[in-house]
């Protein structure tokens, strides 16, 4: 796989979690009343209230700065990472990228919307 198509897959795997996020919902699984070994079963309104604030958080934190962010850290993570494992040079891409990516998208949401970081304490602290 040459460069581009590798830094575009990493790019394109980063955004695709990054932005699967806005599916999810709190809900209970299976049938009311019944409770699935290892499963946690949300009925707090509260909970479902915080999950779409942190989320809508996270959409506005993407949209003013997460994109870019995830850009940018995706090409200094390939750099990074292409150059520092010369003789293996191949492992050091197909880490650098993903992983420069991703902390891209978190540096770059995090400016992009302050409000974020407060949304997902909120979220894991409300019962």
């Amino acid at each position: 796989m040459n460069l581009m198509k590798s830094t575009a897959a990493s790019a394109l795997i980063a955004a695709a979690v990054v932005a699967g996020a806005g599916t999810a919902q709190a809900n209970p699984v299976g049938p009311p009343g019944q409770s699935l070994p290892g499963v946690h079963q949300v009925d707090s309104p509260a909970k479902q209230a915080a999950l779409e604030k942190m989320l809508n958080e996270l959409n506005l934190g993407w949209a003013n700065g997460g994109a870019a962010g995830t850009a940018i850290g995706a090409a200094i993570g390939l750099g990074v990472g292409c150059i520092s494992m010369f003789p293996g040079s191949l492992a050091g891409c197909m880490i650098g990228a993903p992983t420069g990516a991703v902390v891209g998208a978190l540096v770059g949401m995090g400016n992009g919307n302050p409000n974020a970081q407060q949304a997902i304490q909120d979220y894991i602290n409300t019962p």
